[in-house]
């Protein structure tokens, strides 16, 4: 399916790419595009920024990314997270954060 110019897919590759290469902009950018488009922010954060850190975690435990990586591409998905943050508290009234923790039930 197709949302303004951008497929669920696209989106959160996006969002995943954007940890991975500690692009805030992209970040941003793809979390802004998921909530024009109506897509549930809950399959964004889990699909793309957080399978974004696990790829960069798996990199630091080969031995390719320094821990200062790690800590760069955390601040790049919480970008992401805090402007999806709003829309997944509207959209799923079982959710709440603690700190950057969120539960839904």
């Amino acid at each position: 399916m197709n949302y303004n110019g951008y497929t669920k897919k696209e989106l959160i590759s996006k969002a995943k790419n954007s940890v991975i290469n500690h692009n805030d902009a992209e970040a941003t950018n793809a979390a802004m595009e998921t909530i024009r488009a109506g897509i549930d922010p809950i399959d964004i954060i889990e699909e793309g920024f957080i399978e974004g850190m696990k790829t960069v975690g798996d990199r630091f435990e080969e031995g390719k990314l320094s821990l200062v990586e790690i800590l760069i591409a955390s601040r790049t998905m919480n970008k992401g997270i805090s402007i999806l943050k709003p829309a997944v508290i509207s959209a799923h009234e079982n959710t709440c954060f603690f700190g950057t923790l969120m539960l839904t039930l």
